[in-house]
């Protein structure tokens, strides 16, 4: 068809050259120089007329394709520990420098800690080892590409799903070289502590504590939990080859409030080679109180087992689930959730508000918005019998709490009244509705104070799919049920409001990451994302002390305290320009998993494979012998096609202007201008 079109364009060229230099359809007297003059015209007018055509080229080259060699280096600490590091810098150095292996791949290189990263320099100091990543993710990164991996490692992991069982696809090929003693010593291990968090003051609490032995011959030990110099529980434990793993369980009751900070201590062998590994410290939080929460509901919903297992995931809250005909006692509760309320209601707000109670109303279709008008001042919800499916929007301005680890951009839809609502106080909005595509300003979750009590109201029925939403995108439930956490929290606490905030937990294990949030609102009790926050940081025990300044994040400020030494630790949070300061004191635990190991793990990999091909410290040599020879790892020719049109081709422009050119100068030259 192409053809066609500049075929016709050739001959309308013609035409039109012999037409405007008198050969056709005119009477002119010929002239020698015309002939010239329209083999001018005709390339000028053909040129152009191509332009507007466009036909399109293609061109087709070949390009040599390299293989992807993957270098992923394990930089965790255990490398250091079982002195591995001069080799591995060594082995990866000879690598690189080989001219058989920068001839023949395309070299990608990583780091693996807790997450997969390029590599820029090696510290060996992240203090985690998830090995896995360092298989799975090079292969997704170079998933249409052959691939060796040569994976530097002392095969042993602290965190994530076991590399034991990750798929090694058919264009992968994995090259691990391990790194350390791998001569397996007698040795005595707490492998896992189990204990809750918080306990009740008088209550026992579970301690849960898994305990490995590695040997030839039979051995007997001590184990014991001690709260400082008091010892708290004993026992003595037979180990042996074939009886390696024991699980012992100790109740231990709570005899004062406060942070009860304990040691659990296998005793040692004289043979042992690694004793960092025989003790384990643990602290719970014990506290003298329990919040209360009722969900009052008449009806059965789903919304309602969502709700309690989020409140409960702190075990500092206790919930009860009632209907309107128990008659509960408000007075026995902190916070009193009304589900879809109607007319049967009556008492219960009547009673919530002599009470002066926190209340959170939830709504749905089975909600009486007419009743809810008459006992609510602070909002009016227009009634109407439709309904909308809306996804939450959440507020980035919020401040009652901070909301910078919630997301739920992508969370399914609820039912929301079609009825808009109108405040008549000021609310603190938490999240917004989006309808269809549509962002609306109407509230989905709004807080509200009404003189001392405070209240919340989320007009949405069916949000036990957020609570699932969260567990298929994180494998956990925390997204979701940390912000109800935190709107029981804002509820259960009638404190006047502060324009300094600090969030903080009482300890924190070495081995976990270790921030403190704060909120800094402005005098109208806004935030204020203009401060400049300090914490001034005392370690009791040495005395030392430094300044470290808060980041902002979102809504809130954040300092990120990770990698500080066990001991106590005072703080207080300032603000310049500001005469508002907090201050606290937490505890972080000595533990360093990345200590637990005696020696290198080998069998990991081998099991892997499927193999004993795995290969140790000093065998490069071996590793690009088997580069060189596998046939897999052969440059592939690939083969690139490129379309352009003349349109593209700056040339013909010049072309064409150096045609109207040469035309107007021959014409000006002959007097025909």
């Amino acid at each position: 068809m192409t053809l066609l079109w500049i075929i016709l364009a050739a001959i309308v060229a013609a035409v039109v050259a012999l037409f405007q230099y008198g050969y056709i359809f005119t009477s002119k007297k010929k002239s020698t120089r015309k002939p010239w003059f329209a083999l001018l015209r005709f390339l000028t007018v053909f040129a152009i007329l191509l332009l507007f055509i466009g036909p399109r080229f293609n061109r087709t080259t070949s390009q040599e394709v390299k293989p992807i060699l993957a270098l992923v280096v394990d930089d965790s600490k255990s490398i250091d520990y079982l002195k591995a590091r001069q080799n591995l810098e060594k082995d990866l150095a000879t690598i690189n420098q080989s001219n058989v292996i920068s001839n023949s791949f395309e070299i990608e290189q990583f780091t693996v800690g807790n997450e997969l990263a390029t590599l820029d320099s090696l510290t060996f100091s992240q203090s985690d080892s998830r090995l896995e990543l360092g298989i799975t993710q090079p292969q997704e990164l170079f998933k249409n590409r052959n691939k060796a991996i040569i994976y530097f490692t002392d095969g042993n992991q602290t965190v994530g799903a076991d590399y034991q069982y990750a798929q090694v696809d058919a264009k992968t090929k994995l090259y691990p070289i391990i790194y350390g003693d791998t001569t397996q010593y007698p040795d005595l291990k707490i492998t896992q502590l189990n204990v809750n968090r918080y306990s009740y003051l008088e209550n026992e609490f579970p301690v849960e504590v898994f305990l490995n032995y590695s040997g030839n011959t039979a051995v007997t030990t001590n184990f014991r939990i001690t709260n400082g110099k008091q010892q708290l529980h004993q026992q003595r434990l037979n180990f042996s080859p074939e009886n390696p793993s024991q699980v012992v369980t100790v109740n231990i009751t709570s005899t004062r409030v406060g942070t009860q900070s304990m040691r659990a201590t296998i005793a040692p062998l004289e043979s042992e080679k690694n004793t960092s590994n025989n003790y384990r410290n643990f602290a719970v939080e014990v506290i003298d109180q329990q919040t209360k929460i009722l969900i009052l509901s008449d009806i059965m919903h789903p919304d309602l087992g969502a709700l309690k297992k989020a409140i409960e995931s702190n075990q500092q809250r206790s919930v009860t689930i009632a209907t309107t005909g128990d008659k509960p006692d408000l007075n026995d509760y902190n916070v009193v959730i009304m589900y879809s309320p109607d007319s049967a209601f009556a008492k219960a707000y009547s009673q919530a508000a002599l009470l002066n109670k926190n209340t959170w109303t939830i709504t749905g279709p089975d909600t009486d918005y007419d009743f809810l008008n008459t006992v609510t001042k602070a909002y009016q919800i227009e009634p109407d019998e439709e309904f909308d499916d809306a996804q939450p929007i959440l507020n980035t301005a919020y401040a009652s709490f901070n909301l910078e680890e919630f997301d739920y951009g992508d969370f399914p839809p609820v039912k929301v009244p079609f009825g808009s609502v109108s405040m008549n106080t000021a609310p603190s909005i938490l999240m917004y509705k989006k309808i269809g595509n549509v962002e609306t300003v109407q509230p989905l979750w709004y807080n509200y104070e009404d003189g001392e009590s405070r209240h919340s109201v989320l007009l949405a029925e069916g949000f036990w799919r957020w609570r699932a939403q969260s567990y298929l995108d994180q494998k956990d439930f925390k997204n979701w049920d940390d912000l109800v956490s935190s709107q029981v929290q804002y509820l259960a606490s009638n404190k006047k409001r502060n324009r300094l905030e600090v969030d903080y937990k009482s300890f924190y294990y070495q081995n976990n990451k270790i921030t403190i949030n704060a909120q800094y609102l402005d005098k109208n009790y806004e935030f204020e994302d203009n401060g400049i926050l300090n914490l001034r940081l005392k370690n009791k025990s040495l005395n030392a002390v430094e300044v470290r300044p808060f980041i902002l994040e979102g809504n809130s400020y954040l300092v990120d305290l990770s990698g500080l030494d066990a001991g106590a630790y005072s703080f207080t949070v300032t603000v310049e320009n500001d005469v508002l300061s907090r201050s606290g004191n937490f505890s972080i635990l000595e533990f360093d998993i990345e200590q637990q190991f005696v020696s290198a793990n080998a069998s990991g990999m081998k099991q892997l494979l499927g193999t004993d091909q795995v290969y140790y410290s000093g065998n490069t040599a071996q590793v690009i012998d088997q580069l060189k020879n596998d046939p897999l790892f052969k440059p592939v020719q690939r083969l690139k096609t490129e379309y352009a049109t003349l349109i593209d081709w700056e040339y013909l422009l010049g072309i064409i202007l150096v045609l109207l050119g040469l035309e107007w100068f021959l014409r000006k030259y002959n007097g025909l201008i």
